[in-house]
């Protein structure tokens, strides 16, 4: 069996949300709430603008009910298997 690689990693993820609220990479723990952090929803459709170039059907609605980055990194992982 053959692995591709993804479009998007959990590590990308996490140093694009670090970057929105000015925090090393290593600051954002995967589950953290990200608007503890200080990420608001702003930033999330930014983060998800982002991203969409990338992987396809990242809903807005979902990754604000989320909220850490481990469940957002299930959603986005969820989204590239299909």
């Amino acid at each position: 069996m053959t692995q591709t690689a993804l479009a998007l990693t959990c590590d990308q993820m996490r140093a694009d949300i670090a970057k929105q609220i000015d925090l090393p990479p290593e600051e954002v723990e995967p589950d953290e709430s990200l608007v503890d952090l200080g990420l608001d929803s702003m930033q999330v459709m930014t983060l998800l603008m982002k991203w969409g170039e990338k992987v396809e059907g990242l809903d807005f609605a979902r990754f604000m009910e989320a909220g850490t980055l481990a469940e957002w990194w299930a959603i986005a992982e969820a989204a590239q298997a299909r």
